[in-house]
């Protein structure tokens, strides 16, 4: 079962920077314009390490990973990063406003042993796709660290861990940023052996859901293997055995869960005249607008689907004899994403694995404005809004051995990237 590890971190001097200018969201959530802010906020941002900027010259041997790779050396040699003195365990925290109400989650990051999916220690929820895995496997190769953490779930409805994280955050933290979303994050460590050795064995015989960071995880195996195949399969436990991962307790109240919404385009003119006759073979079709048509989603709590084209809105209520014929449990039959992947995007408009594995067709936003902006703007032909998924529901489905599409669950806060990272050895 799970097993964890304390780890020497490297985190940002605070006598060489200020927190709040160096650290940014994970690299996945980074849009253009974002990667230009944290790129002009400060020269030591971490979004230099995470997503550095292509350049027309790039060669083999000159490019956004080797440069983030001489950055991470740079900053480790002049004290602009610094390692920690002993191995810890770290008390994470993000506090923040949702709907007007304040929330805190609460977790702890470590190192994780890495375990193939088929073990079924370390469950994914949600299907990857093949280009951020691509680039975070050569970022990993160059710099030989984890510059961003997997965020995991585990479950303790005893609350045992989350007695340790209270009785930590007690006191002053080691490090703290607030992020342009006004999310306050911040960070302790948590060195007792006695915190520790409870940590370790209440997770002991728990699975682990990874929440945010399949593409991670999935680069961190695939790194495992190729260093153990560099070093003739050496026997006993090396550095790149581990993963480093942000774990919260699913049971913790205020963590939340918001929908990805799709945007779809490169579809031929024959497939739109009969997308609408198709799928009202699939679903009963409620016609809306562009400005209501999520508050009419909601009045059927959570089974329908949202769908705008210029002019053209409608709420689609698939039917059950069609949510039936989508393979695996009820569970995944029973998610708009997965009736929406299935009955739609692969049977009618024919997007199918490959297309989507290589972001061909769909695109993703958490906001619904962007979703209809982008279609108005003729840039997307059609936009998809979905419902957000309940925890239960996610892990029913990791549990059984299912996977839902890639970018089904968008997890609330994000975790900031910069606050502590690690090199892969001991």
């Amino acid at each position: 079962m799970p097993k964890i590890a304390p780890f020497r971190g490297i985190r940002y001097s605070l006598d060489a920077v200020n927190l709040d200018d160096v650290t940014s969201p994970p690299y996945d959530v980074i849009s253009p314009a974002d990667a230009d802010y944290y790129h002009r906020r400060h020269p030591k941002n971490v979004v230099r390490l995470i997503l550095g900027q292509d350049t027309p010259n790039d060669s083999p041997t000159d490019n956004r990973f080797t440069r983030a790779a001489a950055y991470w050396e740079e900053w480790l040699a002049h004290g602009i990063l610094t390692w920690d003195a002993r191995p810890a365990l770290y008390a994470y925290e993000q506090h923040y406003t949702c709907r007007g109400q304040p929330k805190t989650v609460r977790g702890f990051i470590s190192l994780v042993k890495l375990h193939d999916y088929a073990d079924g220690v370390v469950l994914p929820h949600e299907n990857t796709l093949a280009k951020p895995k691509s680039d975070l496997a050569q970022l990993i190769r160059a710099a030989n660290a984890n510059l961003d953490s997997v965020y995991a779930l585990y479950p303790d409805p005893e609350h045992l861990i989350d007695g340790i994280l209270n009785r930590v955050a007690a006191a002053p933290p080691v490090g703290e940023a607030t992020d342009r979303d006004d999310v306050r994050h911040r960070l302790w460590l948590i060195q007792d052996e006695n915190d520790v050795n409870l940590i370790s064995r209440t997770l002991a015989d728990r699975q682990i859901v990874i929440a945010d960071g399949h593409h991670r995880y999935e680069t961190a195996l695939a790194y495992r293997d190729e260093m153990r195949a560099r070093d003739g399969g050496r026997s006993g436990e090396q550095p790149c055995d581990y993963v480093m991962m942000t774990l919260v307790n699913i049971h913790a109240p205020d963590v939340i869960v918001f929908p990805t919404h799709r945007m779809v385009r490169n579809l031929a003119g024959e497939l739109l005249e009969d997308f609408e006759r198709q799928l009202s073979e699939t679903s009963e079709l409620t016609q809306s607008s562009r400005d209501r048509l999520t508050r009419d989603m909601e009045t059927h709590e959570g089974k329908a689907i949202g769908i705008y084209r210029p002019g053209w809105a409608r709420v689609a209520l698939p039917r059950r004899s069609q949510a039936d014929s989508i393979p695996g449990p009820p569970a995944v039959g029973d998610l708009d994403v997965c009736i929406l992947h299935e009955l739609i995007l692969n049977r009618i408009l024919g997007i199918g694995r490959d297309p989507l594995l290589h972001e061909a067709n769909v695109a993703y936003t958490q906001t619904e404005q962007e979703a209809l902006n982008a279609v108005d703007s003729g840039e997307f032909q059609i936009a998809f809004f979905l419902n957000p998924i309940r925890l239960e529901v996610m892990l029913e489905v990791a549990r059984t051995g299912q996977k839902m599409p890639q970018k089904s669950t968008y997890f609330y806060p994000k975790l900031l990237s910069g606050l502590v990272m690690r090199k892969i050895e001991w």
